[in-house]
């Protein structure tokens, strides 16, 4: 049996540090709880679901919390308008836009509207930037690909000199891993839905990070024996919530040697762990704590 790459007891640990970081800030802004903001034009149940788990641990953390629901249809204005409001209210130390965005809004366009200091999830041009030249020290970072970073660490995965392939080259999450992976020391190649023999790629991972979005899309064919394995993607399948992997066929490929985060349990956790963390340390810099 492959070993499993869950979030605790990790995760648990950073929340405590959250909390931590939360009621100093609240001690700062004479006993007001900072808020943090979710922003979501959906009806996507996976990702309703996430962020409903994100808003309750930031709670438990002790954020005040402010759910803005705009409809499916939504237009980019009404979007930009959220979120400028946001930016503009002092109490508010984080912001979270939720994906998917409604048909026809460009996302590149409306995260300009979420201020700097704001930004707990990484996506805007300031954050992308900090990221894409090395500079990580009290910067903000894509939380999902920050997640599997942390999960790597926790676990105790070599990364320098390991041979990284990811599956998905999204902004928010495929290219940020791989840019993480390669500034951690490991050589990096990025797959999509467009590569010729996809497997051909990935069986050559000893870490194979899939970001793709693509249900069951990574299987035990496209694996090999003692790879790890970190599935980023996150599937409501009936009652169940599955990933990009297709469990049991790539744990039996991947063997006693390899290791699989489990969906749900691993990225996921780690990332609400993450974004609630990076919220308290804007909450901490923006009190002036």
């Amino acid at each position: 049996m492959s070993r499993a790459l869950s979030a605790r007891p990790r995760s648990l640990e950073l929340a405590a540090e959250a909390a931590e970081c939360v009621q100093r800030a609240t001690v700062a802004r004479g006993g007001r709880a900072p808020v943090l903001a979710a922003v979501a034009a959906t009806e996507d149940v996976a990702a309703l679901i996430y962020m409903e788990q994100l808003l309750k641990q930031a709670a438990t953390a002790g954020f005040a919390v402010k759910k803005i629901s705009l409809p499916a249809t939504a237009s980019e204005g009404e979007i930009t308008t959220a979120l400028e409001r946001l930016s503009a209210d002092a109490d508010v130390a984080g912001i979270i836009l939720q994906s998917p965005l409604p048909e026809g809004v460009d996302r590149t366009r409306v995260v300009t509207r979420i201020v700097a200091e704001k930004d707990i999830d990484g996506i805007t041009a300031a954050s992308a930037a900090r990221l894409s030249a090395g500079d990580l020290d009290g910067a903000l970072l894509p939380a999902t690909a920050a997640a599997v970073m942390e999960l790597l660490r926790a676990h105790q995965i070599e990364i320098r000199g390991r041979r990284a392939v990811v599956v998905g080259r999204s902004a928010v999450v495929g290219r940020p891993v791989a840019q993480l992976l390669a500034l951690a020391g490991a050589h990096v190649e990025v797959v999509h839905s467009k590569t010729p023999d996809m497997g051909a790629v990935t069986r050559t991972a000893q870490i194979l990070v899939v970001a793709a979005g693509v249900r069951a899309l990574v299987r035990g064919e496209h694996v090999s024996p003692g790879c790890v394995v970190v599935d980023v993607g996150i599937h409501v399948q009936g009652d169940q919530i599955v990933g990009d992997v297709d469990e049991a066929s790539v744990r039996d490929a991947i063997g006693e040697t390899g290791a699989l985060s489990p969906v749900p349990g691993g990225v996921g956790p780690m990332t609400n762990a993450i974004l609630v963390l990076q919220a308290a340390q804007a909450a901490l810099r923006l009190a002036g704590a």
